[in-house]
């Protein structure tokens, strides 16, 4: 199986870069955000990149469409990101149905961690919740940033506290209103589906 990558250099959280194969299938392996210390392409590079370069291919009408989609949401549009584009098979059965669940949080909505366990049919696991999003293999297309504790503190992002900023800025992109690191406006109404509706209090 062949790898290519994509450095997106000037998304509103930095550079982001995208694992991708074009064969036997187009899938998306992984989406690798930047951290304060290190950028996602240097963090790439350490995990795919230990015997030879990716390649950048951008010959795809498949990534040239979520490329699309990536811009559309940064730049605060509707855009319809979709699970067909992931290898989820890499996951396990837990994860792929938190990240399942995760995905239809829609935009401008939040949930929580305990509400996400009860919808992924393990109520109790809320702490493997956790867990299971900081290491989300996609962010952003699966929309971890939306998952806040109990009390609306928007708490960790990417498995580290440092990834604070870039969830309080995709939680505005989102069109909610943060203050000291809690969600105070505009969706006081958990969404995880068109018929799963509670109200966070």
């Amino acid at each position: 199986m062949t790898l290519f990558k994509h450095i997106m250099k000037d998304s509103p959280i930095g550079e982001i870069t995208i694992i991708w194969r074009k064969k036997p299938q187009f899938r998306i392996e992984e989406i690798i955000l930047s951290k304060p210390e290190k950028t996602s392409s240097q963090i790439a590079k350490e995990k795919y990149e230990i015997e030879e370069e990716l390649s950048i291919n951008k010959k795809s009408k498949q990534l040239n469409k979520v490329l699309n989609e990536f811009d559309k949401y940064f730049s605060e549009k509707d855009c319809k990101f979709s699970l067909d584009y992931l290898n989820l098979d890499k996951v396990t059965p837990f994860q792929r149905k938190v990240l399942e669940a995760e995905f239809n949080t829609k935009k401008g909505s939040i949930n929580t961690y305990k509400d996400l366990a009860k919808e992924a049919g393990s109520p109790k696991a809320y702490r493997a919740v956790g867990n299971a999003l900081s290491k989300n293999p996609y962010p952003i297309i699966i929309p971890c940033h939306r998952t806040v504790k109990s009390d609306r503190t928007i708490g960790g992002f990417g498995g580290v506290a440092e990834g604070l900023e870039s969830k309080k800025i995709l939680l505005e992109l989102d069109g909610l209103m943060i203050q000291n690191r809690k969600v105070v406006g505009d969706s006081p109404i958990i969404t995880l589906d068109k018929t799963s509706q509670t109200k966070l209090v």
